[in-house]
């Protein structure tokens, strides 16, 4: 059970966390990293595509990702808001988790079943919706549980996890069909619920004090001198996923378009597997060096720069061969990036509305995916017709390049580091 300090009244100091306490805190991001691996980079596609065509795919696919992704960016915070003023004797974290998990469910039936455009455009708004009001509450308990000296290590934890369900994801998704494959991320959501609940302890949070709604509302978003780093790393981690969803938003397509593949399912989970792999040998050791140096910075603009290099080669490649070893080396890249990026954010945290804060700065990731997909809607319209579907996905992944370059530079713009 953790025994840890969040931001309640009368909670005790934060001692240091045992393996158990961190593998207990970190263990939810496996089945949410597995869902959204599976559905981003083979469910979505491979349905959009069953229901309306290749010519049709790549736009369709945009738009309605589009209207996914603008959801997630306007219930993240909010639901981060109602999080940090949930009042329950089970804590604010854990009773809303169970909430946005099952509400989830029978949408993310709705993608795999769906035989219309509109039903499953439902479905995945109501994914969008209702995983995020979960995810929301989830993010609040490393800034709650978490010591600043070992928030590297957690964040380690996190990226490992990510990387197991980013191994799962394409694994269920790649070898089984959609329904298939949403019956297997319903058993994995419920099983990180449980583990969360029973692990996880959080203190009653019914004395708490909270400001009316009016007030807390006016004062949503932070400026000022308090909050200069967090907008630094908020505005440079938007750049570096950018450059990420491009790529993995159009991975499949890049495989059948480009490389002329009939049946880009499976290599989709073995490039995946090859960079999660390596991403697992990343992620716990960088976020560990980074409590033991301290140098977040550096360690942020290193692996945000390797991943830029390696995204290049997607350019210029006419083969699997070099595709497979970009892959290893950004795995390396990806996983300490992951793990170093998430505990700098927690640094730069002031205190008081963690889970409204990480849920503002979840707009970080999933705004890129909505650019990302404005850029796949801009290829369809303008690109293709006139460079050709391959050149069209050339340009469109070397472009990723500059976006990975911007965020590793201006992350020396935060001053306040661990």
């Amino acid at each position: 059970m953790l025994s840890a300090e969040s931001p309640y009244r009368g909670w005790p100091g934060k001692p240091r966390l045992g393996l158990g306490d961190q593998l207990a805190l970190g263990f939810f991001w496996f089945p949410s990293n597995v869902l959204w691996t599976g559905l981003l980079l083979i469910v979505l596609p491979a349905r959009v595509l069953q229901l309306v065509g290749s010519r049709q795919a790549t736009g369709v696919l945009s738009w309605t990702s589009v209207v996914g992704v603008l959801v997630a960016i306007v219930a993240t915070p909010l639901a981060g808001v109602l999080s940090d003023r949930w009042r329950s004797r089970w804590g604010r974290r854990r009773p809303q988790m169970v909430i946005g998990v099952l509400a989830s469910l029978p949408f993310l039936a709705a993608v795999a079943y769906a035989r219309s455009v509109p039903l499953f455009l439902v479905g995945l708004v109501g994914i969008q919706l209702f995983n995020n009001v979960g995810q929301a509450a989830y993010q609040g308990l490393i800034p709650d549980l978490v010591a600043p000296a070992q928030r590297g290590e957690a964040s380690g934890f996190m990226a490992l996890y990510n990387q197991a369900g980013v191994i799962a994801g394409g694994l269920l998704a790649a070898f089984l069909p959609a329904t298939g494959f949403t019956g297997g991320v319903t058993l994995l959501l419920l099983l990180g619920l449980a583990v969360t609940w029973a692990f996880v302890r959080e203190p009653s949070s019914l004395e708490e004090p909270r400001r009316p709604w009016p007030e807390e509302l006016r004062g949503f978003f932070r400026w000022g001198e308090t909050y200069r780093d967090f907008w630094w790393v908020f505005a440079t981690r938007f750049l570096v996923m950018i450059g990420l969803y491009v790529l993995e938003q159009y991975l499949y397509y890049y495989l059948k378009f480009v490389l002329g593949m009939a049946q880009p399912d499976q290599t989709v989970f073995l490039l995946l597997l090859v960079l999660s792999a390596t991403a697992l040998v990343a992620a716990l050791g960088a976020g560990l060096l980074s409590d033991r140096l301290g140098r977040r910075r550096f360690l942020v603009a290193v692996a945000g720069a390797l991943q830029g290099a390696c995204a290049l080669i997607f350019t210029f490649s006419h083969g699997l061969g070099p595709i497979y070893a970009a892959a290893a080396v950004f795995g390396l890249g990806y996983g300490a990036y992951q793990a170093v990026d998430w505990a700098l954010v927690v640094d730069t945290l002031p205190g008081g509305s963690p889970a409204r804060d990480m849920g503002i700065w979840g707009a970080s990731t999933t705004g890129p995916q909505l650019v990302a997909l404005l850029a796949g809607g801009l290829l369809a319209r303008f690109a293709l017709p006139s460079l050709g579907v391959a050149q069209a996905y050339r340009l469109l992944f070397a472009l990723t390049a500059l976006f990975f370059a911007l965020g590793s530079a201006l992350v020396w713009q935060v001053r306040r580091v661990a």
